[in-house]
């Protein structure tokens, strides 16, 4: 049995005064993919942590589907700058969703929420996690450290520390290892990633379970790159509805059309906004505040 572990240590440590971005990744592990239990057991933490009702009807009073889109688009500008692991933003994401089907906030606590649970995210994802103080600045200081370290407490115990769940993005990999057209093209996996945090800042995928995401994300991703594939294969695996899952990918298109789009220029104002609030923070490319949003 080879058990070599083939780290990518060229990228790791420190890079400049920034914190240390956490680049040492291990490669595909093809004998662990592809054993039958991974699916199996992820299909089982799925179900133990699905959301059963739209918390935007039942629970959420103050708080609107719109809202949720800017604070998750802002959650992913923030990972992706920071080089987060590709689990942090989904997983980030799904415990906010967990606490607001639970919780009742207001509109001005959403920010924070969103900060508390990148933080426990990126603790329980990734060796080197994202810092309160930077988190806060990212905020442009609207949210400040307290109140993190006051709701990270709260947030766990609301929770009940059950902090393991599964993403669509953890059934990407397994999936495309056990079907012979997903190891084809590396593209297909880029792309079915890509497409899988447009769908986690999207309010209409909140009741999909993760497993159907990532077989409409990759369906999605195979026609787009012309790769010849068949969705019978991945819903056999999960023991999905291939109607369903057609259902989804094509909605899927539907939403990546939408968000491809040209974007109206901003205007003076926003420019010169954004323009102060760089300077202030000394982060560069700082995400657009959700406070900026006039709900």
């Amino acid at each position: 049995m080879d058990l070599s572990c083939g780290e990518n240590m060229q990228n790791s440590g420190n890079s400049g005064n920034r914190r240390p971005v956490d680049m040492c990744v291990a490669g595909p592990d093809r004998a662990l993919d592809r054993d039958p239990r991974i699916i199996l057991n992820l299909l089982a933490l799925e179900r133990s942590h699905a959301l059963h009702t739209d918390y935007f009807q039942n629970v959420q009073i103050d708080i609107q589907p719109f809202m949720r889109k800017v604070v998750t688009t802002w959650m992913l500008e923030v990972c992706e700058e920071q080089q987060c692991e590709e689990q942090v933003f989904p997983l980030a994401v799904s415990y906010m969703d967990r606490f607001l089907a639970q919780r009742a906030i207001s509109r001005q606590q959403l920010q924070l929420l969103a900060v508390t649970a990148m933080l426990i995210s990126s603790k329980f994802r990734q060796c080197y996690p994202l810092s309160v103080d930077l988190l806060c600045a990212y905020t442009d200081n609207s949210v400040y450290p307290h109140e993190v370290r006051q709701w990270e407490v709260m947030f766990l115990q609301r929770l009940n520390w059950q902090l393991s769940i599964a993403t669509a993005f953890d059934f990407i990999e397994p999936l495309l290892a056990r079907v012979l057209w997903g190891r084809v093209n590396p593209l297909v996996r880029t792309h079915a990633l890509t497409l899988t945090s447009v769908c986690y800042t999207e309010t209409e995928f909140l009741l999909v379970p993760p497993s159907l995401i990532a077989i409409a994300c990759i369906t999605a991703a195979a026609r787009g790159l012309r790769v010849r594939m068949s969705v019978n294969d991945l819903c056999t695996l999960t023991r999905t509805s291939p109607a369903a899952a057609e259902l989804v990918s094509r909605h899927v298109e539907r939403v990546l059309a939408r968000e491809t789009q040209p974007q109206e220029p901003r205007t003076r104002h926003a420019q010169a906004y954004k323009q102060v609030t760089l300077e202030q923070t000394q982060l560069p490319d700082t995400p657009t505040d959700v406070q900026d949003v006039r709900f």
